[in-house]
């Protein structure tokens, strides 16, 4: 049953993104995005397979690693500019990489970690580039829904089948890992040019913050409150979060 819900849950997840992203455009398609869409499932794999207390660290970890998150998508815009997808997704994934194993072993608590992933994300938005030229209509292939779907079953795969071996803070750190931002980003590279990839991360960023909160409440509440209720209460407190994103992004004048 596990198996199905990790190559059938996370897939839909990534597919109503891009669907709602093709209705609503690219920053309400980032906005879209930065829900834990890849995070919170593997979280939640996380408690049922190796427990609470791993699951609880696993949070925190994953929380000081948004920072990573945060550069990776600041990496993808510069590099857009003037380098294909493919190049642009290495420099960002490197970025990330390189930024978790540096931070990894800061053992900050919760409420740090939290202040550093929501000020980090501020950041990376305010130094993101221009948006050059006009919104891009999209050249899709019959190919991408399916690649976006594979891409994101193989990461949830991996992270989770090596969680035992890596341990909580190691697993924690890479259950962020931009796989379904990067899969995003590539395709909307690739198709529709560097313009709408800056436009698409103009939404995600600011929906970092709810991605944050999520890891903080799951963080405190996965031992006291169990992994059903623990993760329920960090589910239901994105709403106000994301609530309050889309109400600012979708201001007149924006």
């Amino acid at each position: 049953m596990l198996i199905v819900l990790k190559l059938v849950l996370v897939p839909a997840l990534v597919v109503s993104v891009t669907l709602g992203g093709r209705r609503w455009g690219p920053r309400i398609a980032g906005f879209l995005a930065s829900f834990p869409i890849v995070a919170g499932p593997t979280l939640t794999f996380f408690a049922i397979e190796q427990g609470n207390l791993f699951a609880a660290e696993a949070s925190r970890a994953a929380l000081v690693a948004l920072t990573g998150v945060a550069v990776s998508s600041l990496a993808y815009a510069w590099a857009s500019l003037r380098t294909p997808w493919w190049i642009s997704l290495a420099a960002s994934w490197v970025s990330f990489v390189v930024i978790t194993l540096a931070l990894r072993d800061m053992h900050w608590t919760r409420l740090t970690a939290l202040a550093v992933a929501l000020a980090s994300s501020l950041v990376a938005r305010v130094l993101l580039p221009r948006a050059p030229g006009a919104h891009t209509p999209a050249v899709r292939s019959t190919w991408d829904l399916p690649l976006r779907t594979i891409s994101s079953v193989v990461v949830v795969l991996i992270v989770t089948g090596l969680a035992h071996r890596l341990g909580p803070t190691l697993s924690g750190a890479f259950t962020p890992f931009p796989v379904a931002l990067g899969v995003l980003l590539a395709f909307t590279h690739a198709q529709q040019g560097a313009s709408t990839t800056i436009r698409f991360l103009r939404g995600f960023l600011p929906g970092m913050w709810s991605f944050a909160v999520f890891c903080f409440v799951a963080a405190l509440a996965l031992v006291p409150l169990g992994s059903w209720l623990g993760l329920l209460l960090a589910l239901i407190a994105v709403i106000p979060i994301q609530t309050a994103v889309l109400w600012w992004m979708e201001r007149p004048g924006r």
